[in-house]
C-alpha cells in the first residue's frame, strides 16, 4: 500500500512557517529539502510569513559580546533566557556595537587597534560578511585646528535594487559652522562603496548621538540646528534615491531643562521616545519626570505625529532615569520598555500597567545597548552576495 504524500505547495507553506533552527536541520532530509530551503524563492517566502506572522522575534543585547533571547509577549511567562551568539567577531576583545538590524541581519562593528571592523551577520543561519574599509574612513575630515569629527553609520534594505546598503556620514565641525561633510553609501550586491552628495546639510548643524534608526527604507538620525536655539530635527537618507531630506520633531514641553530622546522603529512606524528629566541643582542627580512617546504616522510629514502615550506618574518605574521602546507585542496592546539599559519590562497601554520580566542570562548585570531581529534564512556567503530576488 502506498503512503500518501502531501502536494508540494502545501508542503512548502508548512515548512515556511518553521523557524530557521527546523529548517536547516531539514536539509539533511532529502536532496529536494535542501535544494528547496536553499531557493531564493523560499528564503523571500520565509521571510515574507516571518514579518507578517510576527513569530520569531529576538531581542538582542551588546556587552563584552553579543547575546539573544526570544521576546516573549505571553501573558503568564514572559521571562527572557539569554545565551551568547557565535558571532564573527566574539574573538575581538572589545564591545560590539550594533549598527542596525533588518530582515534578520545584523550590521556590527568592532574597533580594534586604530581600526574598525564591519560585518553583517546572520544570527539564524551563522553566517557573515566582513565589509570593505569605507575609502574615507581614515581620511582626513578635519579642516584645520580644533575641528570636531562626527560619524554617524546606518544599515538597511532597498527593496528596489533589493540591496542591503551601509551608509557613513561623517561632518567637520568648527567654531559652531560645518566646514565639512563626506556621506558613503555601501552596497551589498556591488560589495563597494561611493560617495553621494548632500545638499541639506545646513551651516549651523551637528549630528547628535550616534543612533540611525531605520524605517520604510529610509535611515533617520537626530541633528541639532545650533542657528534656532539648538532646534532637534530628524534627517533621513532615502535608501532608493539615495537623497537627503529633513523633518522637524514632535514639539517638546519647555518647562523641562532636560530633555532626550530615543528613536525606533515602532510597528513599522517612526517612533520617538521623550525623556523628560528633573536635574537637583546641588547634587547634580537626575530623576524622570516625564515619558512621552511619539509615532510617525505617516513617513516624513510633520503634522502626522501622534503621541500614543504619556506617563506622568513614574511611581511604577521605580530608580528609572531614561527609557527606551524596544518593540510593541503582537496584539499591539503592550509596549517593551528598556529600563536604565539594565532591565526590561511591558507596559500596557490600554490599562496603564508595568510588568517586569525576569532576565535570565543577563552578562555581568551591566547596561548594555538592545536591538531586535528576526529568525530568517537571508544568505551572507563570505565569497559573493546571493540575491534574493
Amino acid at each position: 500500500m502506498a503512503i500518501p504524500t502531501l502536494p508540494s505547495d502545501i508542503i512548502i507553506d508548512i515548512l515556511s512557517r518553521l523557524p530557521s533552527k527546523t529548517l536547516i536541520r531539514f536539509k539533511s532530509v532529502c536532496k529536494q529539502w535542501y535544494s528547496l530551503i536553499n531557493s531564493s524563492n523560499f528564503i523571500n517566502l520565509h521571510l515574507s510569513q516571518t514579518l507578517i506572522s510576527q513569530n520569531f522575534r529576538n531581542i538582542i543585547i551588546s556587552h563584552n559580546s553579543l547575546f539573544s533571547s526570544p521576546i516573549s509577549d505571553n501573558y503568564t511567562n514572559p521571562n527572557f533566557h539569554f545565551s551568547e551568539l557565535d558571532h564573527p567577531i566574539k574573538q575581538i576583545p572589545h564591545f560590539p556595537n550594533i549598527i542596525g538590524s533588518i530582515n534578520g541581519l545584523l550590521c556590527i562593528s568592532v574597533y580594534d587597534k586604530s581600526s574598525t571592523s564591519t560585518f553583517l551577520y546572520n544570527p539564524s543561519t551563522k553566517t557573515h560578511r566582513l565589509i570593505p574599509p569605507c575609502p574615507n574612513e581614515n581620511s582626513e575630515i578635519t579642516h584645520g585646528y580644533n575641528t570636531l569629527t562626527f560619524v554617524v553609520v546606518g544599515f538597511g534594505f532597498d527593496s528596489v535594487s533589493r540591496d542591503y546598503k551601509v551608509v557613513r556620514m561623517s561632518q567637520g565641525y568648527k567654531n559652531g559652522v560645518t566646514v565639512c561633510h563626506e556621506t558613503s553609501v555601501y552596497s551589498l550586491r556591488n560589495d563597494s562603496w561611493k560617495c553621494v552628495a548632500d545638499q541639506t546639510m545646513m551651516g549651523k548643524s551637528v549630528f547628535q548621538g550616534g543612533m540611525v534608526v531605520c524605517v520604510n527604507e529610509s535611515l533617520h538620525f537626530i541633528i541639532v540646528d545650533t542657528m534656532s536655539y539648538y532646534k532637534f530635527k530628524v534627517k533621513c537618507f532615502n535608501l532608493q534615491t539615495e537623497t537627503f531630506s529633513i523633518f522637524d520633531l514632535p514639539k517638546f514641553d519647555e518647562k523641562f531643562s532636560n530633555v532626550s530622546c530615543v528613536m525606533r522603529e515602532l510597528g513599522g512606524c517612526f517612533s520617538v521616545l521623550v525623556n523628560y528629566q528633573n536635574v537637583m541643582v546641588r547634587r547634580g542627580d537626575r530623576t524622570l519626570a516625564r515619558v512621552d512617546l511619539w509615532v510617525m504616522k505617516e513617513h516624513g510629514k510633520n503634522e502626522s505625529w501622534f503621541r500614543l502615550f504619556s506617563i506622568c506618574d513614574l511611581a511604577m518605574f521605580p530608580h528609572c532615569v531614561h527609557m527606551t521602546p524596544v518593540v510593541f507585542s503582537k496584539d499591539k496592546e503592550r509596549v517593551l520598555l528598556e529600563l536604565n539599559n539594565s532591565s526590561f519590562g511591558w507596559y500596557s497601554l490600554g490599562r496603564n500597567t508595568f510588568e517586569r520580566i525576569t532576565v535570565h542570562g543577563w552578562p555581568r548585570k551591566a547596561a548594555c545597548d538592545s536591538w531586535t531581529f528576526l529568525d530568517s534564512l537571508v544568505p551572507l556567503r563570505k565569497d559573493k552576495y546571493t540575491d534574493n530576488s
